[in-house]
Order: C-alpha cells, then sequence, then structure tokens
C-alpha cells in the first residue's frame, strides 16, 4: 500500500506498516511534526509549530543535509546554553555584548544588531566595526589645545577644558581658547606695569615699568609714578622728574644744591659747602632768600671788582686807597679785618673816626708849636718841626 500514493500519508511524511497488524502507519520525516493520527497524519514543518521548540528570541532552521530544525539566535541575541538546548539572551547582557568595557551595548534598528557606543569621555579609536573606546583625553588632548588641561566631569564624566597656568580663557565655558593671559587684559597687571610669567610655574607675574613703583603688594602690584612716592627717592634737596626716552627717574639738585654724588646716586649738598659754592675765597658764600641762588659777598676788608655775576674780591686797601683820604694809610682791624684809615706822619684828622679827613697839621693849631714858632716838616719823615 506504501507504494501507492505513499499508503495515504502526508508528502512529508514516510509510509511503513505496524509490525504486528502490517497496517499502515504514516510518520512525519525529520523537521517536521505531526498535527494528526497516525494513520491521517498532517505532517507541518516543525518551524512553524512553536517555533520548532526554539527559544523566543531564535529562528528555527533545518540542517541543510537532514533537514533536523536547528535553532539559531536572532540578531542581536547570544545563546547562553551549555548543551544541544539553545537559550537566547540579549547580547548586551553577556560580556557587554562583546563591546569595550568604555563602551554602551545597544541595538541597531531595525536589523537588531548589536552597537557598540564610547560612553561620555571616551572616543572610538578603532573602526565602526571594532569600536575601541580610549579616554578622550588621550586623543588629542580631548581637542582641549594644547595651553589647556583635559579632564572629566565628577559626575557625567564628560571632557572638561581648563586653561593652563599663564593661560585665560577667551573662549567659553563647552568651547575653550586659552590665550596667553599677558595678551588679555594686560594679564590683570597695573596699566603703568609689564606683565610676565614665573620660569618655574608659569604664572602671571607683574612688574612696575621704569619710572612706577609698587605700592601695592607682591600679589597685587599697585603701580603708582614713583616721583609722588618719597619724591622718587631723590631726596629733599632735589626735583625728581622722568627721562624723556626710558622714564627712570632722574632726579635733579635744586637751585643752590649741587650733586656730590653720581648720575645714578645723586646727593644734594647746599652749594656753600661745596668750593665756597664757586665764589672768591675771600667771600661769603650764601643762597638768595627768594630762589635759593648762591649768592656771593665780598668779606669785610675786600671789595668787588668783578660783577655782580661773578663777584671778585680785591683788598679794599688797593682800590683807591680802601677810600681813605689821600694823605691817609689804609689798613685793616685786627678783629674785624673792616679798613681802617690813619692819617700819615705830619697829617692830623680833623674829621671823625668813621670819615677820616687829613689835614696838614700845620694848619691845625701850627702843628701844636708855639706861637711865635714856625711850624714845618722834616723832608725825610714829615713829621712836624
Amino acid at each position: 500500500t506504501c507504494h501507492v500514493k505513499n499508503g495515504g500519508c502526508d508528502v512529508h511524511a514516510d509510509c511503513s506498516h505496524d509490525s504486528k497488524t502490517y497496517a499502515v502507519k504514516c510518520t512525519c520525516k525529520t523537521g517536521y511534526t505531526s498535527s494528526g493520527a497516525d494513520t491521517n497524519a498532517t505532517c507541518t514543518d516543525t518551524c512553524q509549530v512553536n517555533n520548532g521548540g526554539c527559544d523566543n528570541n531564535a529562528n528555527c532552521l533545518h540542517d541543510s543535509s537532514t533537514y533536523e530544525v536547528t535553532c539559531v539566535c536572532k540578531t542581536g541575541y547570544t545563546d547562553t546554553a551549555a548543551g544541544p538546548r539553545v537559550v537566547c539572551i540579549d547580547s548586551c547582557q553577556e560580556n557587554n555584548g562583546g563591546c569595550d568595557m568604555s563602551a554602551i551595548c545597544d541595538h541597531r534598528s531595525p536589523d537588531n544588531a548589536v552597537k557598540c557606543t564610547c560612553k561620555m569621555g571616551y572616543t572610538n579609536t578603532g573602526t565602526e566595526s571594532n569600536v575601541t573606546c580610549t579616554d578622550t583625553c588621550q586623543v588629542n588632548n580631548g581637542n582641549c589645545g594644547e595651553n589647556a588641561v583635559c579632564s572629566h566631569d565628577g559626575s557625567t564624566h564628560a571632557v572638561n577644558c581648563y586653561c593652563k597656568t599663564g593661560y585665560t580663557n577667551t573662549g567659553s565655558t563647552m568651547n575653550v581658547n586659552c590665550k596667553d593671559s599677558c595678551e588679555v587684559d594686560n594679564g590683570g597687571c597695573d596699566v603703568h606695569a609689564t606683565c610676565y610669567h614665573d620660569a618655574t610655574t608659569y604664572s602671571t607675574m607683574c612688574t612696575c615699568m621704569a619710572g612706577y613703583v609698587n605700592t601695592g603688594s607682591e600679589s597685587k602690584v599697585v603701580c603708582k609714578d614713583s616721583c609722588n612716592v618719597n619724591n622718587g627717592e631723590c631726596g629733599s634737596h632735589a626735583d625728581c622728574d622722568h627721562d624723556k626716552t626710558t622714564n627712570l627717574v632722574k632726579c635733579t639738585c635744586k637751585t643752590g644744591y649741587m650733586n656730590t654724588g653720581s648720575s645714578y646716586n645723586v646727593t644734594c649738598t647746599d652749594t656753600c659747602h661745596v668750593n665756597n659754592g664757586g665764589c672768591d675765597s675771600n667771600a661769603t658764600c650764601s643762597h638768595d632768600t627768594t630762589n635759593n641762588a648762591i649768592v656771593c659777598t665780598c668779606m669785610t676788608g675786600y671789595t668787588n671788582t668783578g660783577s655782580g655775576s661773578h663777584v671778585v674780591c680785591e683788598d679794599t686797601c688797593t682800590i683807591n686807597n680802601g677810600g681813605c683820604d689821600d694823605h691817609a694809610i689804609c689798613s685793616h682791624e685786627s678783629k674785624t679785618n673792616a679798613v681802617t684809615c690813619e692819617c700819615k706822619q705830619g697829617y692830623t684828622n680833623t674829621g671823625t673816626a668813621t670819615n677820616v679827613v687829613c689835614t696838614d697839621t700845620c694848619e691845625v693849631k701850627n702843628g701844636g708849636c708855639d706861637d711865635n714858632a714856625m711850624c714845618s716838616h722834616d723832608a725825610t719823615t714829615n713829621a712836624v718841626k
């Protein structure tokens, strides 16, 4: 009977005979499942019956040679069973789906294939199909720029860029642009200060320009005109000014004083104390009460034969006999050196002590001779006789 229309069995069944009754027996072929009685079996593809007994996340297939049911996990799922029974779980739950430990495992739409995406703060340095996650800070400094430090947010692990010491962010929090701090508002230094960097730490340092002095502190430099602070250290007898080229402090001695130091260390001394202020050795050096200029005044017993600006002191007795009478001898008082006029031999002072007038003694009371005597002078000494 089995040779006639397969014994009435399903086309996917094998026809055989019962060993005792020799009745026709239909047995579904491998890969098919019977949905009826043995004698009236309907053989349905096993994969169409309860997914062939495969896991819900598996595809039911047939072996190409034996046509036996084969269960293969669907894309995005992994078989975790040790034996022949296939157990499919989400691949992302098994060894992170084969993704890098610093990657997030997910599924691609629409095929549900595993998709590896680097976590926040990591960058794929591999390929799209072989994702390798590297700390973003190790890849081009996290795009922070060469003058910034790359780090990670403590909560989100996102890349944070902050400028190195000596640099200032001229961009934004999200787009850091680090520029030399000295090029940004002079590094916060005073307008009269020069901004520079510490050789060791590269931190911003401020130093006052020439002609200015720090009246603040080392950490907060405040530059003031040196001439307004303790007269630029010029001293009380000097005027403080600035060199037109370098702006360095320039100390110039005031009128009546002269520099006895050097051009770099000006010491102003009363000019009268230095070579008598340039006055004649027989003059007294003093200062004009109005402008403190040097005034040279001839000492007592001396007369200026020069000019007002160039005093030359000569012995007064050598000039017009010191103003004495022609018949007087000019000399000097021993204590004061004042001019003293004394009538010569044969002459008598008919003036005063301060205005000596020398008259021939014979003309004054007959020179002291007797009224009946003739007064005359010795030819040699001119004494009265």
